[in-house]
């Protein structure tokens, strides 16, 4: 709650403390583009890429490519080359959710 608080919004224009984002951008009104905010976290040294790639990696092996393309808005070639990459299957999540219905899990 405090880095919301002391959170410095870059714009000029709209400049406002009334914006939800806690990595205002230099739009007002807008957050922080996703390029800018891996410069920022390069710069302090924190190596954002490996745990985006490795989530990506984890993500890619538990869903199918439309889903995982649907759920971040990535385009379906890239969520198919990230399910390649973990060699995962369409067949293996269904199967998985048939054992979980099976034994009364849940689908989460």
């Amino acid at each position: 709650m405090e880095l919301v608080q002391h959170r410095y919004d870059y714009s000029a224009l709209g400049r406002s403390v009334d914006h939800p984002w806690l990595f205002p951008g230099k739009a007002g009104g807008q957050p922080i583009s996703s390029r800018q905010l891996m410069r920022k976290l390069t710069a302090m040294g924190v190596r954002a890429r490996p745990s985006c790639n490795t989530t990506l990696m984890e993500l890619s092996a538990e869903l199918p490519a439309v889903v995982l393309s649907r759920l971040l808005g990535l385009h379906i070639s890239a969520a198919e080359k990230w399910a390649k990459e973990s060699a995962s299957t369409r067949a293996a999540y269904a199967a998985e959710l048939s054992r979980r219905k099976a034994t009364g899990g849940s689908y989460r």
